[in-house]
């Protein structure tokens, strides 16, 4: 049986971007995930999202306008959660910068350990390299958004004068390899569990000090 048409359990629980939606958009989201799951993505209908959600086709694409959009909508949803640190951030001082990485940090390993978000990344890799269209919306909609976000804030420390000299992009990459390490490789082959808060807190806070370290003024 091909591996698109496996079923794969669903999380228990949904994560806080679908949960804050509108109650038609979200159960159509959470539909979505659903109907993915089971069929994979190039066999999954808008019409059977629809019905599983209770709403009918016309309501669908008034909300997503294609599939693809759905898709693009659940991704953006987790990705902005991401982002959230980031947008505001005032790096006064390099304690500030320190700050607003350790608590991107913290919300990009939250996010990313989601059990919607790996289900997301299972089908893309499931699906791959035969069906590469998932695989696009999660770097178009998801990894792109944060990776120019957090080049930016490099950049700002470092015109600041609280980063060290170097690429901006390739430091960027640093925090997320020492943030991630291989833990998101075992989360995907379901052999690790997703962080507690606590850890996760721990892991952010390491990375920026390693980071810090690795670019000194």
């Amino acid at each position: 049986m091909p591996a698109t048409t496996r079923k794969a359990p669903l999380p228990a629980d949904h994560p806080a971007p679908i949960d804050a939606l509108p109650p038609r958009r979200r159960a159509i989201l959470i539909a979505a995930v659903g109907v993915l799951m089971e069929k994979g993505y190039a066999r999954a209908s808008t019409l059977e999202i629809a019905t599983r959600a209770r709403v009918s086709k016309r309501e669908l694409y008034a909300e997503f306008g294609s599939k693809r959009g759905i898709l693009e909508a659940l991704i953006d949803s987790a990705s902005t959660e991401m982002l959230v640190p980031l947008a505001p951030a005032e790096i006064g001082d390099r304690h500030a910068l320190a700050s607003a990485l350790t608590v991107y940090g913290a919300a990009a390993l939250s996010t990313l350990s989601n059990p919607y978000v790996l289900a997301m990344y299972r089908l893309a890799i499931a699906e791959a390299p035969g069906n590469t269209e998932l695989g696009e919306i999660l770097d178009a909609s998801g990894r792109e958004p944060n990776r120019r976000a957090l080049v930016e804030l490099m950049r700002r420390g470092q015109a600041a004068g609280f980063v060290g000299a170097g690429d901006p992009g390739l430091i960027a990459r640093e925090f997320f390899a020492l943030l991630i390490g291989d833990l998101m490789l075992w989360l995907l082959v379901g052999v690790a569990e997703p962080p507690s808060d606590q850890e996760i807190r721990a892991r952010a806070e390491r990375a920026t000090a390693a980071l810090l370290t690795l670019h000194p003024v």
